[in-house]
């Protein structure tokens, strides 16, 4: 079996490290938000976010130990999911710190959809440069997941 290529390990170093932080930004966001919608809303980006982060963990770990894909349905199918724990959470101190100087529901949303563009592109990205096939099916699909925080997040603002 060839060794993985790098540039895959690489892109899926940096989707971790983005939903790491967009994960940290929802949870200390639903804690300054004001109204129970958009609370419930944070916290619900929040624990996909977190989906996002055990998948591509995941991937990471198998690519690493036995160089194969897991499909999605597999990772989370699994028990014992990678947690977020404290350590990874202190890198984002000035992430949290931040969301805490926010005063508006439209500044928390602005900054949501900012992080939500980023990753998005991240892993458009990602997948664009892949060479294997697995990988740009689990970035584009993780494209398509963020895509559809982009338009909730570009909904509330029009709410806003």
């Amino acid at each position: 079996m060839a060794p993985v290529n790098p540039d895959i390990l690489q892109a899926l170093t940096a989707g971790i490290q983005s939903e790491v932080a967009t994960y940290v930004f929802y949870l200390e966001a639903s804690k300054n938000a004001r109204g129970a919608d958009i609370k419930e809303t944070l916290e619900q980006l929040a624990g996909e976010e977190k989906v996002h982060f055990q998948i591509l963990e995941r991937q990471y770990d198998s690519l690493v130990r036995s160089e194969k894909w897991i499909s999605t349905a597999d990772i989370l199918k699994r028990e014992g999911l990678p947690e977020i724990n404290e350590e990874m959470a202190a890198a984002h101190r000035e992430l949290v710190a931040k969301v805490r100087k926010m005063n508006s529901r439209k500044e928390i949303l602005q900054m949501a959809l900012q992080l939500e563009i980023d990753s998005r592109d991240l892993f458009k990205g990602a997948a664009s440069s892949s060479p294997a096939k697995e990988a740009q099916e689990i970035f584009q699909q993780l494209a398509r997941f963020e895509e559809g925080h982009v338009k909730l997040i570009n909904s509330l603002l029009a709410q806003s």
